[in-house]
């Protein structure tokens, strides 16, 4: 059993494309995360739309290029629906969504299947990137090697 619960594992293994990434600018720790584990995994492209649970709860995670469509509708009680295009679910009438959405690339939810909390990815992906100080941690033990020059005559 891995000590990282499913959301979190998916970050590192199936990471977003957090450079110039205008939706992070205001987590600069959920790049940290992204900085941090890239060194430690590689990552793996897709293309894909995960759905996991780890027995605690429920999401789905879409990789970094985004290539599936991944939509979720939300009803009045709460039920919270994944489908991969609208209209899937004849049951589910316009008049009883309360939201809906759709993943984009590297973006992830999650429901809290004891309380029934919905997460969406900027919150998920903050909460377990600030759980660890990951840039003071890539600050102190990382080391830049300065790039060199190849010489002109090589045998």
């Amino acid at each position: 059993m891995s000590r990282h619960r499913a959301p979190c594992a998916l970050m590192a293994m199936v990471p977003t494309a957090y450079k110039n990434n205008p939706d992070l600018d205001a987590n600069p720790e959920i790049s940290d995360f992204y900085k941090f584990h890239g060194g430690l995994l590689e990552a793996w492209d897709g293309p894909a739309l995960l759905v996991y649970s780890d027995g605690k709860s429920i999401g789905a995670s879409l990789d970094r290029n985004g290539l599936r469509p991944a939509r979720y509708s939300i009803d009045k009680d709460g039920t919270v629906y994944m489908m991969s295009e609208t209209g899937v679910v004849p049951e589910l009438e316009e008049s009883d969504i309360v939201e809906k959405g759709r993943l984009g690339p590297g973006q992830m939810i999650n429901v809290d299947l004891t309380t029934g909390e919905f997460k969406d990815n900027i919150r998920i992906k903050s909460e377990i990137a600030s759980r660890h100080p990951y840039g003071e941690w890539i600050e102190k033990q990382r080391k830049d090697i300065p790039r060199t020059e190849f010489p002109e005559d090589r045998m």
